[in-house]
């Protein structure tokens, strides 16, 4: 099985989650979406002129991080127009557990991402939710019911490792970010191949 850690407002688990379901029909292993509440980092702007190195060195990695979002987002044809920044995951991450509870959660995922990212939904709108679990053909959606469930899960993640958004937890290890995909085909393949390193 592949346990995939997911936020909504984290555009690198939107890019991963196509080629981990990929992977998932490739190997016919199951696959479980697991929601995970995280926060997004921004940058203070420094005035012109005043940048000390420290600051360029974060600018320069936050436009380079930017850049290849932009780059792997193209090449799955994923449109990354939302603003992540202030954004609470919490109501889609809850409909995320309703979804799995009713056996549509990889659906409802890709139409939550789908949605968000091309600027359509809002994350923190419970009628949002609502209609995306309909879409998937989830039954009515109660978010009092599954924040319990959230913060125990929460709890039981960051016992396994969990502590950002993509990971992975493959065969009693975990992995951050979708680069690991050769090496869990490698672990859930028996290790028959060479070792992809």
């Amino acid at each position: 099985m592949i346990r995939l850690v997911i936020d909504f407002k984290n555009a690198l688990s939107w890019l991963s989650l196509g080629p981990t379901v990929a992977l998932a029909e490739e190997l016919g292993v199951p696959l479980a979406l697991l929601p995970y509440r995280t926060e997004v980092s921004v940058l203070s702007q420094a005035e012109e002129g005043e940048e000390t190195v420290s600051e360029r060195h974060a600018r320069v990695r936050a436009e380079y991080y930017g850049a290849d979002l932009k780059r792997y987002a193209e090449l799955q044809n994923i449109e990354l127009i939302a603003d992540n920044r202030g954004v609470d995951s919490t109501m889609s991450l809850l409909g995320l557990l309703w979804g799995n509870r009713e056996g549509v959660g990889l659906h409802y995922a890709q139409t939550v991402f789908s949605r968000f990212w091309s600027g359509l939904m809002d994350l923190d709108d419970a009628q949002s939710i609502r209609d995306a679990l309909a879409s998937s053909g989830a039954s009515t959606f109660d978010s009092d019911a599954m924040r319990e469930e959230l913060d125990s899960l929460r709890t039981s993640l960051e016992a396994e490792g969990v502590f950002n958004v993509p990971m992975y937890l493959v065969e009693g290890q975990t992995f951050q970010g979708r680069e690991h995909l050769p090496m869990i085909r490698w672990l859930l393949s028996s290790e028959q191949e060479p070792v992809p390193i």
